[in-house]
């Protein structure tokens, strides 16, 4: 996926090897092995779970919330599909540190703002993005267009649910999270984190 070893190496080898899994093991037809690998990619991507944590430990609404995730879900299930209907085609090497970027942005505005707002618009901005990264695994692996959009829909289902898992964790810790009084001091640290852990 990379013409040369880059911070998110590690990451395109587990991408590759559960690629690897659905060729050898599976029809391609086998809309769960393509549920199974939307799964595996997100969890083995941290840099898509560092975004998401980046985007959810700033103090919102259940609204505010309930919209960026919705925003997010839009934007990257359009780029990811234009992408791998060949529609559009941006090059990993531009699509990786825009990537890395919008980690690094997002923690910042975390720590240097204490209440956010319109922050659906960055997301789906942002999320335009990740689907061109989500994109990569399928476009390896060469599936026959007749079964594309089946494997394509059952991927993208993949990632919703574990997205929306996570989501469905962290949202109730985090509004106790909120109530506490150095709830502001442990944003700006886990923020800080994020940022760090974005820019490497």
């Amino acid at each position: 996926m990379k013409a040369q070893p880059s911070p998110n190496h590690e990451k395109s080898a587990v991408g590759s090897h559960a690629a690897d899994a659905v060729k050898k093991n599976d029809t391609p037809s086998d809309w769960f092995s393509f549920f199974k690998l939307g799964m595996n990619h997100i969890l083995g991507g941290y840099d898509h779970l560092l975004f998401l944590f980046s985007l959810l430990i700033a103090r919102q609404t259940f609204k505010q919330y309930a919209t960026m995730i919705t925003a997010f879900t839009i934007a990257h299930s359009l780029t990811l599909t234009l992408t791998v209907f060949n529609i559009i085609h941006v090059s990993p090497a531009i699509v990786e540190p825009l990537i890395a970027l919008s980690i690094c942005y997002v923690a910042l505005e975390n720590i240097a703002c204490q209440t956010v707002s319109l922050r659906w618009v960055l997301t789906f901005l942002f999320g335009l993005i990740h689907g061109m990264g989500f994109a990569d695994i399928l476009k390896e692996m060469e599936i026959p267009k007749a079964e594309l959009a089946t494997d394509l829909i059952s991927f993208n289902l993949g990632i919703e649910t574990v997205q929306l898992t996570i989501v469905g964790v962290l949202i109730p810790l985090l509004y106790m999270l909120h109530r506490f009084k150095y709830a502001r001091r442990i944003v700006i640290s886990g923020s800080s984190l994020a940022l760090l852990l974005g820019a490497i």
